[in-house]
Parts: structure tokens; sequence; C-alpha cells
């Protein structure tokens, strides 16, 4: 008898279409993978798309070099009206697109992907139950149980369902002290590709403020309970600090945000502009 999980993975397209533009939309369509190659290796760097959420930020933030952008519906006005444009963007300029969602809404994590989005980072996971949760709403059969629409994009691809669910990237937010207790047990959630520590609502839960001594421990400490499977993510605020992160095998990477990097560059820009005149 045939392996179940092999027929559902293995299914081919029977309205695949082989040419120049669907090998195109097919490479778009699985940034993801190379992202997971990167953060295996030991780093893959990335942003927020926050404040200044438009293609021409995407396309910037990818001529400067960013592996992966997470596009925020957490704290942002992006919503679903306003993100398909911004994951076309992404796939267009060769950035893999994340998709921070508010929560662990079922309709929202299969929508965003079938959108086209690379992957998922999942805000405020506290326990083993809600990493599966998660789990269950991004992944194909047998892993999850997402639902799968024969959408024309995904004509691009012979074996649709295994294409997708091997370069979707799955990261669940450690952002609570419950969390903190539980991280070993999440990250054991078959499924999960990275936990990431959002240091500031860490800091707030742990009573402290953001930047912290307190924080830097806990997030070490975490770092010892997650399976070398598994990547560490965290949130940089000061680049010059990624080689000490990678240092402790924090390998996926988000520095900065649009808003922060425009304003800093501005302010450069006067203060040079200011200091031409002296």
């Amino acid at each position: 008898m045939k392996n179940k999980s092999n027929i559902a993975r293995n299914w081919k397209n029977p309205r695949v279409i082989r040419n120049a533009a669907a090998r195109q939309v097919a490479a778009s369509l699985q940034l993801g993978t190379r992202l997971r190659r990167k953060a295996a290796a030991g780093w893959a760097i990335g942003t927020f798309l926050i404040e200044l959420p438009s293609p021409a930020t995407l396309t910037t933030l990818s001529l400067a070099g960013f592996d992966f952008v997470v596009l925020d519906m957490e704290h942002s006005a992006i919503d679903c009206s306003t993100l398909e444009p911004l994951i076309l963007a992404a796939q267009a300029a060769g950035l893999a697109a994340l998709v921070r969602t508010w929560g662990e809404d079922s309709d929202l994590i299969g929508k965003v992907l079938d959108m086209g989005a690379h992957g998922v980072m999942v805000p405020h996971v506290e326990s083993a139950e809600s990493a599966r949760a998660v789990v269950d709403q991004a992944r194909f059969p047998p892993r999850g149980q997402r639902g799968f629409s024969p959408l024309t994009k995904f004509e691009s691809l012979g074996h649709p369902l295994r294409a997708l669910d091997d370069s979707t990237f799955v990261i669940v937010q450690i952002e609570g002290r419950q969390a903190l207790q539980q991280v070993s047990r999440i990250a054991a959630v078959p499924g999960i590709d990275a936990v990431f520590v959002g240091p500031y609502d860490l800091a707030l839960s742990l009573g402290v403020a953001p930047g912290s001594p307190q924080v830097l421990a806990a997030a070490t400490r975490m770092a010892r309970s997650v399976p070398r499977g598994v990547s560490l993510g965290i949130y940089i605020d000061d680049p010059a600090k990624c080689a000490a992160w990678i240092a402790r095998r924090f390998a996926v990477q988000c520095v900065s945000f649009d808003g922060r990097m425009l304003s800093d560059g501005a302010r450069r820009v006067i203060d040079q502009a200011k200091r031409s005149k002296r």
C-alpha cells in the first residue's frame, strides 16, 4: 500500500505549464527555499516593512542586499487589500516575503500564503499547542491542514503541494514569560522553521526596559533549549551587533525597519550637508 503522505506530496498538477514564464513564476513562489538555506548556513538578514509599505520600498530593500522582508500586519496599516501588491513586488524583486500576522487566525495564515507569501511570522506564541495550530494552518497534509486551491499561479508548479510546502518558512515569536518556559516544547513541534525573540514585548513581559541585560540573558538561555534543526531569530536595532547574535546561534535576523532606516539616512544627509558648510 502506498504511503498516503507521499501521495499527497507527490500529486502531479494536470494543468502544469512549462515555458519560460512558468519557470519565472515558479522561482518567485519558492524564494522561501533560499531563505531556509541561508538560515541553515548561519545567517539570513531581513527587516520589517511597517511604516512605508510600497513596492518601491521593497525594490530598494532588495537592491540593498536584504535576504527577506517581514510585511508587518500586526503594527501597521497593511491589510489584505494592500498586502498582495506588496507580496508581488517582493517576488518581482527576488526578495523573500514573510507576513507577520496579528495572531493565529486560521483564515489569515492560509490566505496570505495563497497570496504568494513565502512564509509567516506569528506573534505571541505561548505554547506547543499554539505552535501546532500555526503549523496546521501553514502546512499541507500530512504535516498540517492547510487547504489547497488550484490558483492560476500554481500552474507553474509540477508538484505544487510539495513545492509550496517545502518553500514555506514558518516562524513563531517568543515574547512572554510563559513562552520562555515552553520554548523547548514549542521548538520541537514538527514544521516550525524558526523561533524568533521579540525583544521589546519580551522586555515588557519581564517587567524590564527594552535593551536590558535581562532580555539578553533570557535570549541566551532560550538558545540552549532550541535544537540545532530549528533556527533562532531576533530583532536587532543596531546592525553592529549582528555578529554577536550570530555567535549566539541567532541566524534569522530582522535588522531595523523601513521608517527607522529612512529616518537615520535622512539625518545623516542633513548632518553631512551642515558639516560641509563649516
